[in-house]
């Protein structure tokens, strides 16, 4: 895995400088936030030497904004605190929109919460008895969706009085309702409503073992850049504050630099240390440890107020070396990319994951690859 070579184009609040990365990454421009070495409460910003010239221009147009230009800004930075909450009413889901209102609740966002239905369907009756019964069946698509509609206005009036119960400022929670496949839907209301994450139950009503993930859940996570923070169903619930360990699976990819900048801005809020973890089979261990302090190095380098610790696990079964970790060292939360398919194809395996997903009682954030 190359080291990216990022140079600092400037030092600004955080706030300034998360509305400036939005801004350059819209455009194509990649950008990383790493800690200041000037005054304590600002960040530095990263982009490529090569991306120079074209980001002092862009950053210098932001400088000199106003009306709509600036109000197209304003838009994308609040696209980052927004939070996409699917649910189908079970537990789960539940379970994800009052975890995403904890996370939102650092983080100054929106939540939108989302539900998507099946109309009923017709090819279940023959032409004569569709003929007859068609008013009927309006009428049972009317019900549902008013049902659909009145626990979705439930949901979202019972986070709102916790908002106001709690006293959290900046955060307001709205929904959507959809006819169709739930993973269309959410792929959808996401391309639409442009979250900086979604936050699911790993498990819906029907309760299908299909690996770690629920169908939809898993193919919300492979059809988009969108993070997915997925909750699994023995997750017990707790305050975001004691999210204190968090681990971070790497395969020594590319992307991972990507990943681990979105993973930085994540914890930001949190006083978190981090564990970073190549699990590797017999074999191989002169070249991952080498890897692995070309990582150490650019965490010592960029995120020094962060508490990080990288290092090796070898293990033959990569999910038994994520268990045991994960058991021995207390983590609250799991980070993996998704681009990582020999890892991904173990957790979406029915035998190996369903042994995990047993056991496993802490969200699980996947972040999309990057081409």
């Amino acid at each position: 895995m190359k080291e990216p070579e990022f140079i600092t184009i400037g030092n600004y609040t955080y706030s300034r400088a998360l509305l400036i990365k939005v801004r350059l990454e819209a455009t194509g421009i990649p950008c990383m936030l790493g800690d200041s070495h000037g005054a304590s409460n600002e960040v530095a910003l990263r982009i490529n030497e090569s991306d120079l010239a074209e980001a002092r221009q862009i950053i210098d147009e932001m400088a000199g904004a106003s009306g709509a230009q600036k109000e197209a800004t304003i838009k994308l930075l609040r696209s980052v605190r927004r939070i996409l909450v699917p649910v189908d009413f079970s537990e789960e889901s539940e379970k994800a929109a009052r975890y995403a209102l904890m996370l939102a609740a650092y983080m100054k966002a929106d939540i939108r919460l989302m539900h998507a239905w099946f109309p009923v369907p017709a090819e279940h009756f023959a032409w004569g008895e569709m003929y007859a019964m068609q008013s009927d069946i309006e009428a049972q698509m009317r019900a549902a969706e008013a049902e659909a509609t009145e626990k979705l206005s439930f949901l979202q009036s019972t986070l709102k009085r916790q908002i106001k119960q709690q006293k959290i400022r900046g955060v307001d929670v709205d929904f959507d309702l959809l006819r169709g496949n739930p993973s269309d839907a959410i792929s959808a209301v996401a391309h639409h409503y442009k979250p900086g994450l979604i936050v699911m139950g790993t498990k819906g009503r029907n309760r299908i073992q299909r690996g770690f993930f629920g169908s939809t859940t898993q193919r919300a996570i492979s059809k988009g850049k969108i993070p997915v923070l997925a909750i699994p169903p023995a997750y017990t619930e707790k305050t975001l504050d004691k999210t204190q360990r968090l681990l971070y699976v790497t395969n020594f990819d590319n992307t991972d630099y990507d990943s681990l900048s979105r993973l930085m801005a994540f914890v930001r809020p949190f006083n978190t240390k981090i564990y970073c973890l190549h699990i590797h089979k017999t074999g191989s261990t002169v070249v991952n440890e080498t890897r692995m302090q070309n990582m150490r190095r650019y965490f010592n380098e960029q995120y020094q107020r962060f508490e990080i610790e990288c290092g090796l696990l070898q293990s033959e079964d990569a999910l038994e070396g994520i268990e045991t970790f994960i058991a021995t060292n207390n983590i609250d939360v799991l980070a993996i990319t998704a681009r990582k398919q020999n890892l991904l194809e173990q957790l979406f395996d029915p035998g190996l994951s369903r042994k995990l997903l047993l056991r496993s009682s802490i969200p699980l954030l996947v972040f999309g690859g990057v081409s």
